[in-house]
């Protein structure tokens, strides 16, 4: 698969909420990379397993997803960058809303590093 390819794939499943098919399908299961430095709490992780554990802990104090918005991926070589816009209410009653940009790499047909900025 292209970078294209891969990018429109991620942005439907993304759209879609369906972060395990992404996971599963398009990243590289141990070396995959996911760093977010403006988290005290996920900064760096490595390995799907290690990412989906960071999603479970997250879905454990979500109540609710009010809106979720995936922009159009830009293509460079074997780069791709999203616009990603979600609006959460969590438990505890508080309603975040983010606002940023993931960066993801591809090697050898598979997402090896997906970085945050917000």
């Amino acid at each position: 698969m292209t970078t294209q390819q891969i990018a429109e794939n991620v942005s439907e499943l993304l759209r879609q909420g369906n972060f395990e098919a992404v996971y599963d399908n398009y990243f590289e299961a141990q070396q995959v990379q996911h760093i977010e430095p403006q988290s005290p709490f996920f900064p760096n992780l490595t390995g799907v397993d290690s990412i989906k554990a960071k999603d479970a802990q997250m879905q454990a104090n979500i109540a609710s997803v009010e809106s979720l918005e995936v922009g159009t991926p830009i293509i460079a070589k074997s780069h791709f960058a999203l616009p990603y816009k979600v609006k959460i209410q969590m438990k505890d009653g508080q309603v975040m809303a983010l606002d940023e940009i993931i960066v993801y790499e591809i090697k050898d047909g598979k997402i090896i590093l997906e970085q945050f900025f917000y």
